[in-house]
């Protein structure tokens, strides 16, 4: 009895974690290299501000789209509207949408924060992950605050590594940055899930990137994101609730992306080996 039991227990680890597992995916949002949808009832939610001679490689998407001079976007720049200085390209053109699209991809990317905020993490500081390897699966830590200046923080891991980092308040970089080896980078995650009450996407800021390299998806559904001028953004993608950007170019990661695999939770996994003692009595009678 006890060795059909560790059968069975053993049976339901297995079929938990390759078949109930949840992925990780940004769906749509996969197609942008930036995005800024807020649904807050300040004039700047869903603000995205481009300095001038701004290079994005992909799509962008935001309610109230500001281009510098000579911005370049390789894609197609969607919004409701729009402000543009002079010599802009966009090799896509413009697209006009309405407020329910931009309803549809925010409450998306607000889903995926909260999904990504329930695995908790690890807490820990950035700093000390300097050297990390991954496990071979799912890596989650919870950061809170993060001040970095000219600081290195190389992780190391192979193509099933995923990375989460759930960020409650605030980042801060300027220079140095974070450097991935090994690892997929639409398999890293910047997860920025606090509330911004005050709904004032200009003063509250959750992140600040300076002269920093930071490379994943930057999700930041009800936050201000600003990156500073010389940041480093090769296969970095930014979605949030507004953006200030003053940068060169940023190229986000390819879009093919494998979902990544959340594990159920521990309470599933108990279940599962009474359902398959369950399934077999019924067979036997």
């Amino acid at each position: 009895m006890i060795g059909r039991l560790i059968k069975g227990f053993s049976l339901g680890l297995l079929f938990s974690t390759s078949v109930l597992a949840t992925p990780i995916h940004l769906g749509e949002l996969a197609n942008f290299a930036l995005f800024a949808g807020a649904n807050g009832a300040s004039s700047q939610s869903g603000y995205m501000g481009l300095g001038s001679e701004s290079d994005v490689h992909g799509n962008i998407a935001a309610k109230q789209l500001e281009f510098g001079a000579g911005t370049i976007v390789n894609g197609y720049a969607a919004g409701i509207n729009q402000q543009q200085g002079v010599g802009i390209h966009i090799t896509q053109g413009w697209q006009q949408w309405n407020n329910s699209q931009f309803i549809s991809l925010q409450d998306q990317l607000s889903a995926l924060s909260q999904q990504l905020q329930g695995l908790g993490g690890t807490q820990t500081n950035l700093q000390s992950l300097n050297n990390y390897t991954g496990n071979g699966g799912l890596n989650v830590f919870s950061l809170n605050p993060v001040i970095m200046a000219h600081q290195a923080i190389n992780l190391f891991g192979s193509a099933d590594d995923t990375f989460v980092f759930n960020i409650s308040q605030w980042f801060m970089m300027d220079g140095g940055g974070i450097f991935l080896h090994g690892i997929n980078p639409n398999q890293v995650f910047f997860n920025f899930h606090s509330q911004n009450q005050a709904e004032e996407y200009t003063t509250l800021s959750a992140g600040m990137f300076g002269t920093s390299n930071i490379q994943g998806n930057l999700l930041a559904p009800n936050m201000f994101l600003q990156v500073g001028d010389g940041a480093t953004l090769n296969n970095t993608r930014i979605l949030a609730g507004a953006l200030q950007l003053n940068i060169q170019t940023l190229i986000p990661p390819p879009t093919a992306q494998e979902p990544s695999q959340v594990p159920v939770p521990a309470s599933m996994l108990l279940l599962l080996p009474g359902l398959l003692l369950l399934t077999k009595r019924k067979r036997s009678n």
